[in-house]
């Protein structure tokens, strides 16, 4: 290594020692003031070490003042919701409504059929008893219109469940609680003709179930069917049954469906058509309740019970829990679950599942709050229900909402989560009567930001939303038995389109929920600070501040605060002028909604802006010595270079 002389630089740097010992001085201000995005990435810190340090306390494996390890946990946090923009907006559709409870729909082209327990049907934004048609607990409306369709008008003399269609298309069944259709005797289940037109009552077709089939499934010439039933065609089933769909005839395909409430809730075939899979309130199939155990893997051609190794997992059924809804694809199946118990003996879950067609699990969506329906895409997932905590997947946690008439605990009525096992369940929001899932290592999908808002109805009873959802590519599709959607008049039926050309919810809140307020820093400069508010369909907002009447942002930036985590923060003028002045905080989405609050006027000192000037001035200085020095310095070290060479 060759030693340079330090000669020529000592002599630079004593020459340019007063400029440099003047700007170490300016260099330190009293009061700093940190960038919106340097207080957001802090608050980040502070909530992620505050959840790691909740976890430690949970979990009794660290102690709190273990600083280590909770920076440790916040870096691989997850942030709870998804950044991804759902597919569908959260803003309904004008769509014929009901006046009672919807069980079950079905999309055949662009018709949807609904059944359920009603007596009327009315257009959209009719209030209750208003713009009335008769609609005996059966009706079909148009796709993309929402409108009822008025040559489709049968009369079912009990509630309708389910309905399918055979492969051709051309046949649509329904079965129910009904035994007359249009007056004539069908126990429990019908079939229309709907090759020319939206359906003709066919006669012909007329089985007989001893009491109410709750789901239907067609695979082929095969009708399978699930229910309450103890006969079919004055022939022992046990709860599940198949059939001719072209006549009704029963098959010997006869599993039995045993339990202290054993109902079977959903039955969907793969699509290989080579496996059933049901869902109820059953505890053991086949003499067994493991698999058995409130769902159940069949063969489709011998009813013989196949392997299940997700029952291990989901136990969930009883007199007071069920497995209430199957949906299948290419992939897999799906599950959801409700449970009034409080006893994991006999149901561990509320949230939904999903497993491959050899029965292994793939994910488990672990929310409290019981779960109705559920409607799968490739990579997503769509469920309703009334989930009230989804704590343990960084979720929200049991918090309250202010709705029409007062403040409640909140109830989500529709969510969606990715489709793949991305989260680590954590134990961090487990209460008694629910699983702690974390203590396996188990996987959740991310919930997506969409949220439509439904008001819950008391049809029933059981003051619930929407129990069924189904997914097109154009809609998502709801029943059950709200009565408003978005704050307004929506009974038992209502669609959500996808979001291209289409409105979306604007941010929620106003300018009092934002809370702007603008003071002058110690720089001279203006900070704005607000809390951040949410949106029900879009995840992340953007947020820009505009001083006094100028139509070009002084400061923007992008944030996506979930619902359960709204978090304070601050956008700065650094170059505002001396003078009176006011802001504008607009806070926007990707579909031009916005929400606005304007601050007071404050005002900004010369002396201020005059000494951040002089203390620019002087940082400045002082860099273009350090550059001299520098310069310098490789100026002789060039020569000492050239010297030895």
């Amino acid at each position: 290594m060759r030693r340079r002389s330090t000669t020529a630089r000592s002599l630079i740097i004593l020459s340019l020692l007063p400029l440099l010992l003047a700007s170490m001085v300016v260099l330190t201000p009293a009061a700093p003031v940190a960038s919106a995005t340097e207080e957001a990435e802090a608050n980040t810190e502070a909530n992620s070490e505050a959840d790691a340090d909740g976890n430690d306390k949970a979990d009794g494996s660290e102690d709190a003042g273990n600083n280590g390890g909770a920076a440790g946990d916040q870096a691989s946090d997850p942030t709870g919701q998804s950044p991804q923009e759902p597919p569908y907006t959260a803003a309904p559709l004008p769509t014929a409504q009901i006046d009672g409870v919807a069980w079950g729909q079905l999309v055949v082209g662009d018709v949807v059929y609904v059944v359920g327990s009603f007596q009327n049907a009315r257009p959209a934004g009719a209030p209750k008893g208003q713009q009335e048609v008769p609609r005996s607990n059966i009706l079909a409306y148009d796709l993309n219109t929402g409108e009822l369709i008025e040559d489709f008008a049968p009369t079912l003399n009990g509630a309708g469940r389910s309905l399918a269609v055979s492969q051709d298309g051309k046949t649509l069944y329904v079965a129910g609680e009904f035994d007359k259709v249009d007056d004539e005797w069908h126990s429990r289940m019908a079939a229309f003709d709907i090759s020319q037109g939206h359906g003709t009552l066919i006669s012909s077709f007329s089985p007989v179930f001893s009491t109410t089939v709750k789901d239907i499934a067609v695979a082929g010439d095969t009708l399978y069917a699930g229910g309450y039933f103890t006969t079919v065609n004055g022939q022992q089933r046990g709860r599940v049954a198949a059939l001719k769909a072209s006549t009704g005839e029963l098959t010997d395909w006869a599993p039995s469906v045993e339990g202290p409430n054993a109902q079977v809730y959903a039955i969907e075939v793969s699509p290989d058509r080579s496996k059933v899979v049901i869902g109820g309130s059953f505890s053991s199939v086949n003499g067994s309740n493991q698999p058995g155990y409130g769902m159940a893997l069949l063969s489709a051609s011998g009813g013989e019970l196949l392997p299940m190794p997700v029952n291990d997992t989901v136990r969930t059924a009883g007199e007071h829990a069920a497995i209430f809804d199957i949906a299948v694809d290419d992939d897999g199946f799906y599950g959801t679950a409700y449970s009034s118990v409080g006893r994991l003996d006999e149901a561990n879950l509320e949230g939904s599942f999903k497993a491959d067609w050899n029965g292994n699990l793939v994910w488990l969506e672990p929310c409290h709050g019981d779960t109705y329906g559920i409607a799968p895409t490739k990579e997503m997932v769509y469920t309703v229900g009334h989930a009230h905590s989804c704590e343990t997947i960084y979720g929200f946690p049991n918090m309250p909402e202010v709705r029409k008439d007062g403040s409640h605990p909140l109830y989500v009525r529709a969510m969606a989560f990715t489709n793949s096992p991305d989260i680590t369940i954590r134990s961090q929001g487990v209460v008694d009567g629910y699983q702690d899932w974390s203590t396996s290592g188990y996987k959740s999908p991310t919930i997506v930001g969409w949220y439509p808002d439904l008001e819950a109805g008391k049809v029933t009873g059981m003051s619930q939303a929407a129990y069924k959802v189904d997914v097109t590519d154009k809609y998502v599709l709801m029943v059950g038995e709200f009565i408003e959607a978005d704050g307004k008049v929506q009974q038992g039926i209502v669609r959500y389109p996808r979001r291209e050309n289409q409105r979306t919810q604007p941010p929620e809140g106003n300018a009092d929920t934002l809370a702007a307020k603008a003071e002058v820093t110690t720089s001279g400069s203006v900070k704005v600070s607000f809390t951040a508010t949410w949106d029900r369909d879009d995840p992340t907002l953007t947020y820009s501040l505009y001083r006094d009447d100028e139509t070009t942002p002084v400061a923007t930036e992008k944030i996506g605060d979930t619902r359960w985590a709204l978090g304070s923060h601050s956008l700065e003028d650094t170059g505002c002028p001396a003078g009176e002045h006011t802001y504008r905080l607009v806070v926007s989405d990707p579909s031009g909604n916005t929400i606005t609050a304007q601050t007071s006027s404050v005002k900004v000192s010369k002396d201020a802006k005059n000494a951040q000037a002089a203390k620019d001035a002087d940082k400045q200085a002082g860099q273009d010595g350090n550059d001299q020095a520098n310069n310098a310095d490789q100026a002789d070290g060039s020569d000492k270079d050239g010297e030895n060479n």
